[in-house]
């Protein structure tokens, strides 16, 4: 894979003047009431330590062993999260609620325990569930409990894996336009999902808003078009862009999942953290006995986390920027 400076964006963040003007221009876009000046005054240290932060724990990560580093990425993209929320929320956090981590998982391991086979359950309070609402308009996620294979399947990086070691993959890869408005999305892919061209563009219509896209159908593709980039970008969960700039989308109906791909690595890193912590003895025999298929999902993908979400979140905040700021 191609070289990624995944911290591209973050230096022009580093000024207080400038992180302020950046900070007073989201704020305004949010309609605030308030005094935006003094908000964006009061958060711009905030925001520039919280990325800071991250970026030391990253870049520890980087240099840690394996077993240790699901606590350093765990921590470095809550830092990062911060600063991308006070870009929504120039009040955050108000309360301590908001400082929970907003995810359980269960307590003490089964025998015969599999990582790929875990659950996590999502809490009504706390920083997953306000993070994913702020940013990407995630609601009503309380109670839900997700699989670890089936988040796994929603990282266009691991899909290969998923094939190399028998699994159904999750995703099929898709053609874009190099303006990024039309996905080309193969007639296999109705194959998999067991529907018609015509069941499958009304189930498209379902998961992204129709004032963003239309959909046509050709011969040996379903092509969409994306009317309103700017809304696209906000609320797609649906196409999954890789670290080398291929598109996938999903094949299965439970991977059509409303979770942006920030959210699927916060809940990975999230349970890795505290098994790293917790459950020291089960963490130490998967990195010596290799016995299930746990070990090479967990390695492949702290590998390309510690690279893609900097690169996600640092995007995010790029995306708020304006030219000449």
């Amino acid at each position: 894979m191609k070289p990624l400076n995944q911290w591209k964006n973050y230096e022009q963040f580093l000024s207080a003047p400038r992180s302020q003007r950046y900070l007073k221009r989201c704020y305004e876009q949010l309609g605030q009431n308030q005094n935006i000046d003094e908000l964006s005054y009061r958060n711009c240290y905030s925001f520039i330590y919280y990325l800071t932060h991250g970026r030391r724990h990253y870049e520890l990560a980087e240099k840690a062993p394996l077993e240790l580093q699901p606590v350093l990425q765990y921590y470095g993209m809550v830092q990062l999260i911060k600063c991308c929320l006070l870009t929504v929320d120039p009040l955050y956090p108000e309360s301590t609620i908001l400082l929970a981590h907003g995810v359980t998982t269960r307590k003490r391991k089964k025998q015969n325990y599999l990582f790929l086979d875990d659950e996590i359950k999502i809490q009504r309070n706390g920083l997953f569930p306000y993070f994913s609402e702020q940013m990407f308009h995630m609601k009503h996620l309380e109670g839900d409990k997700i699989q670890m294979n089936k988040l796994f399947g929603q990282i266009p990086e691991i899909n290969e894996l998923f094939s190399q070691l028998n699994r159904r993959p999750y995703l099929i890869e898709v053609d874009c336009s190099k303006d990024g408005r039309i996905f080309s999305i193969p007639n296999e892919i109705l194959d998999h999902l067991h529907m018609t061209a015509n069941r499958f563009t009304t189930f498209l219509t379902e998961q992204i808003n129709p004032a963003e896209i239309s959909t046509t159908v050709q011969p040996s593709t379903i092509n969409i078009t994306v009317k309103d980039q700017n809304a696209f970008k906000r609320h797609n969960t649906l196409f999954k862009k890789s670290l080398d700039g291929k598109w996938f989308i999903p094949i299965t109906r439970d991977g059509f999942q409303n979770l942006h791909e920030v959210m699927v690595h916060y809940l990975l890193l999230y349970n890795l953290s505290m098994i790293c912590r917790y459950e020291t003895e089960w963490w130490s025999e998967l990195f010596h006995t290799y016995s299930s298929d746990d070990y090479p999902f967990i390695s492949q993908f702290l590998a390309f986390s510690k690279r893609k979400v900097p690169y996600l979140l640092l995007n995010y905040l790029d995306e708020k920027r304006v030219p000449n700021l």
